[in-house]
């Protein structure tokens, strides 16, 4: 099964819909190529227009909704890079960055990202494991509880 229908069924499994790019290219890119290597800039999780999963995790977001926004938030950094490079030219995933909003008492940063994790190695098998940072902040853009950035290596 290729990439592309790997990347469908994982998006139609969670009820993912894309989302018209929301950056604006005079300032900022989706995607930044250089070379090999493609940096994904944050991505929040939107579907179908609409931003999910408003809030801190720990407040008024729960730990399992917390986890789902990383997986949006992980689909739309591969949407954007699918629509920049295509999914199928991913030598490997390098690094993955998630920000969580977050109450002080959750400490389950790790537990919360590896939901974004899982999406890239059911995607890309051992090419879709990497290095990884999770972190709590206080707030992120538009109210959002989670914010997910990725490097990729490009085959030649």
């Amino acid at each position: 099964m290729s990439v592309r229908e790997r990347f469908n069924q994982v998006k139609e499994k969670l009820g993912f819909q894309e989302s018209p790019a929301v950056k604006d290219p005079k300032l900022v890119l989706p995607v930044r190529v250089d070379g090999r290597i493609a940096y994904v800039s944050g991505n929040v999780p939107f579907s179908a227009g609409e931003l999910l999963f408003k809030g801190r995790i720990g407040a008024n977001v729960s730990i399992e909704d917390g986890k789902r926004s990383a997986a949006f938030s992980i689909l739309n950094c591969l949407t954007a890079l699918d629509r920049e490079v295509g999914l199928e030219n991913v030598e490997r995933v390098l690094k993955v960055t998630g920000y969580l909003s977050c109450t002080e008492d959750v400490t389950e940063h790790p537990d919360i990202m590896n939901a974004a994790s899982e999406v890239l190695v059911e995607l890309f098998g051992d090419a879709g494991k990497h290095a990884r940072a999770a972190l709590g902040i206080h707030t992120l853009p538009l109210g959002s509880s989670t914010e997910v950035e990725m490097v990729v290596s490009l085959k030649g």
